[in-house]
């Protein structure tokens, strides 16, 4: 997802899901494959070094999974928690909540 009104959708009138460490507003998109935003707030993760290791493993694990999400536009989001995690803790945790959004909009 590259458009600000698509992200302003998912906020608006997307399924919120999370964890410890992500947030997650899912929409249903009406295409044939799920689609991925991410929104890394820079008050969280002050250095761009960190923003961008946790965008690298979001896509990644995204990549993944993607042919097992319903066509969902995904708005993924971090919080504090993030920073302190390490990538194999972070790994898992998007690994859940990917199965968690499969559950749960697969409808």
């Amino acid at each position: 997802m590259r458009r600000p009104a698509e992200f302003k959708r998912a906020y608006a009138a997307g399924k919120r899901l999370g964890n410890e460490f992500f947030t997650v507003n899912a929409q249903p998109n009406g295409l044939t494959c799920a689609r991925l935003g991410m929104s890394i707030a820079a008050r969280i993760l002050r250095r761009a070094v960190d923003r961008n290791r946790v965008r690298r493993l979001i896509r990644e694990s995204f990549r993944v999974h993607q042919l097992g999400l319903p066509a969902i536009d995904i708005v993924i989001g971090a919080r504090a928690g993030v920073l302190a995690a390490d990538n194999a803790r972070l790994r898992s945790a998007l690994e859940q909540l990917w199965q968690r959004i499969s559950s749960t909009c697969a409808s």
